[in-house]
């Protein structure tokens, strides 16, 4: 678990959050630590863990608490560490496809009775009830001041004998020590032979952000950057 909340304070510049391969993981860590991550200064929606980068989270835990609303549910998911909301979305396969026609051929027959096991999986999968372990798969964000999970998937998990659990428990604290509590090597770090490539990207970063500031320009396509000398020229 993070140890040291100020260790970090510097931000790498966004153009090296892709270098760092944690950015594009969904990161296995402890709510405790996905609650108190610091969000980006440069871009809402990203957070940071000991100077890494984090946009997506993998979780496992324990359905404490449930809200039923008519096109999502939340629930409250508990790893022992802490209590995190996650939104996960209806599945609209189950929700509005209806089979109740009768097949006419037997190889429509089969399909038919096929798609009804696949939308019963589905249902059985989604369908959570307090006390269910669950995992879930998305995006960390911020709304109303409380950090949750926008789940891009989540999956009942059926762990009658806890081997899920456990081989999550021995798992994190390898992660952890191996990948997440170690400083990421950026390029200013890397050999020396990359220097000019480093001062090259970090200068081209000064002049887009300082260009963005100038204009207030908050979104944009890479092919407009393209197109101000002032930038190409670099």
């Amino acid at each position: 678990m993070q140890s040291e909340s100020k260790k970090y304070e510097e931000e790498m510049p966004s153009l090296h959050w892709g270098m760092d391969p944690v950015f594009s993981a969904f990161a296995k860590l402890y709510i405790k630590d996905i609650k108190e991550m610091r969000e980006s200064k440069q871009v809402p929606g990203i957070f940071f863990y000991n100077g890494r980068p984090v946009r997506q989270v993998d979780v496992v835990g324990i359905v404490v608490q449930m809200k039923e609303q008519d096109a999502f549910c939340n629930y409250g998911v508990d790893d022992s560490t802490g209590v995190i909301n996650c939104v996960c979305w209806k599945n609209p396969m189950v929700a509005e496809t209806s089979l109740s026609g009768c097949p006419s051929t037997p190889s429509s027959l089969t399909v038919f009775e096929q798609m009804k096991k696949l939308q019963e999986i589905v249902r059985q999968k989604t369908k959570l009830e307090i006390g269910d372990v669950v995992r879930v798969r998305g995006p960390v964000r911020t709304y109303r001041q409380q950090r949750e999970i926008q789940a891009l998937w989540f999956c009942k998990v059926d762990d009658p004998v806890y081997d899920v659990q456990i081989s999550r428990m021995l798992e994190l604290p390898c992660l952890y020590r191996e990948v997440y509590d170690k400083p990421f090597q950026g390029p200013e770090e890397g050999q020396s032979g990359l220097g000019s490539q480093n001062f090259s990207i970090n200068m081209l970063h000064e002049k887009v952000k300082g260009f963005l500031l100038e204009n207030k320009i908050q979104t944009f396509y890479q092919q407009e950057l393209e197109t101000i000398d002032a930038l190409v020229s670099l």
